[in-house]
């Protein structure tokens, strides 16, 4: 018997600074160019073992806001997501449409392998891909003071996002030494309020996001 679940859209870090379109319709066949995934690791606390989600994102040769509803299906388990909470995307000179929080049962972990996505415009015609989503299932085990050592071995690059009192990102890039320390952060953006530390792996496909912090001048 299939399990399904419904999936809600919650657009990761990664995807802050795109532009987010308004739905529409048409009568045209979607056409895709690429689909990418990532496997996000969420961490709450120094105690607490990371949760879990996929983002599944397709770059578009058609408008993406005709699409109406995405599927995904894990082949191998037979997971199903059914969604029309569709994160609609813009960056230079491409549109992406996907869903970026697909989750399953809290004692479960995400299925590698094969997956089918399929995405629906208003009148129900649809473009199939599918992805073979490979991460390192350890990562479920990882607390956040094992991380670094972790992503570290796993050649991960570390990259910081800074946001300012009204939670608005004010920087994202690699976290070169010019971004070591709170005091050398708050030096760069007097306004900055809060920072982040993300991992990235596997050319994107394994994301871990660290808690947000303070940014305190006066510290080291």
């Amino acid at each position: 018997m299939q399990r399904h679940f419904k999936s809600f859209s919650l657009i990761s870090l990664v995807f802050a600074a795109f532009t987010v379109f308004f739905m529409s319709c048409s009568q045209v066949t979607p056409e895709l160019y690429t689909t990418d995934y990532s496997v996000i690791f969420d961490y709450t606390d120094e105690e607490t073992l990371p949760s879990a989600r996929l983002s599944v994102f397709a770059s578009s040769a058609s408008d993406v806001r005709r699409y109406e509803r995405i599927c995904i299906k894990s082949l191998d388990s037979g997971y199903i997501w059914d969604t029309k909470k569709i994160a609609r995307l813009d960056t230079y000179d491409l549109q992406w449409a996907g869903c970026a929080n697909l989750i399953v049962p809290e004692e479960e972990k995400l299925p590698s392998g094969k997956y089918e996505v399929t995405y629906y415009n208003a009148d129900e015609k649809e473009c199939t891909v599918t992805l073979d989503v490979k991460y390192d299932i350890e990562l479920y085990d990882v607390l956040l003071s094992e991380l670094s050592d972790f992503m570290k071995k796993k050649h991960g690059i570390q990259k910081i996002a800074v946001y300012d009192n009204e939670h608005i990102m004010i920087y994202f890039g690699d976290r070169t030494e010019e971004f070591k320390t709170t005091r050398v952060i708050w030096n760069a953006y007097r306004e900055s309020a809060t920072y982040q530390v993300i991992w990235y792996a596997g050319n994107g496909t394994v994301i871990c996001v660290e808690p947000e912090k303070p940014v305190t001048p006066n510290e080291e």
